[in-house]
Formats: structure tokens, C-alpha cells, sequence
């Protein structure tokens, strides 16, 4: 699977970076980057995939009788990995055309 950043922990890196950039007064385009950045957190929906869970509910209702569970397991991690990577890169792309 893919490496995930804590959204929290990230949002409190972001907030200590706004605040020792106006303590010192320093880097407009940081302190701008930054609220632009907090914004766009605020609009992520963050919700937990029991993936393994998932995959024994779907594989014991529908493909028990196709494949091995390791197989559709296999096949199943595959293809949430790819949804994700194109979610993130279409949200990097919709970054860029900004």
C-alpha cells in the first residue's frame, strides 16, 4: 500500500510553519502557500477502509466459487491502489492548473 501522511500532523506542521512566518514577519508567498494549503485540507474527506474486511465481505458473497481468496485479495489491492494513485494524481494535476 501506499504511504499516507496523518492529516492532523500535517495541518499542525502547517500552522506551526504560519506562525513562526509572522512572528518574524518573513516569506508572503509561504504564509499565503500555507492558507491556501490549510483551505484545501479542510475540503478532504478522511475516512477509514477496513480493506481486509471489505475483501472477505465481497469475496464470501460473490467470487467464492471463481477464485482463491488470496487471488481476489491480490486483485482487489490492486485495483484500491490504483484508485488511489488517480485520485491523487488528478487532485495534483487540478493543483497545478491553479
Amino acid at each position: 500500500m501506499g504511504h499516507y501522511i496523518d492529516k492532523d500532523a500535517l495541518v499542525a506542521e502547517i500552522e506551526r510553519r504560519r506562525s513562526k512566518n509572522a512572528k518574524n514577519k518573513l516569506n508572503l508567498a509561504a504564509s499565503f502557500e500555507d492558507n491556501y494549503l490549510l483551505s484545501f485540507l479542510d475540503t478532504l474527506e478522511v475516512k477509514e477502509v477496513d480493506i481486509d474486511k471489505e475483501i472477505a465481505n465481497q469475496y464470501e458473497s460473490n467470487y467464492e466459487e471463481y477464485l482463491t481468496y488470496e487471488e481476489f485479495a491480490d486483485i482487489a489491492k490492486h485495483f484500491f491502489e490504483l484508485g488511489i494513485k488517480a485520485v491523487q494524481k488528478e487532485d495534483n494535476e487540478s493543483l497545478l492548473r491553479k
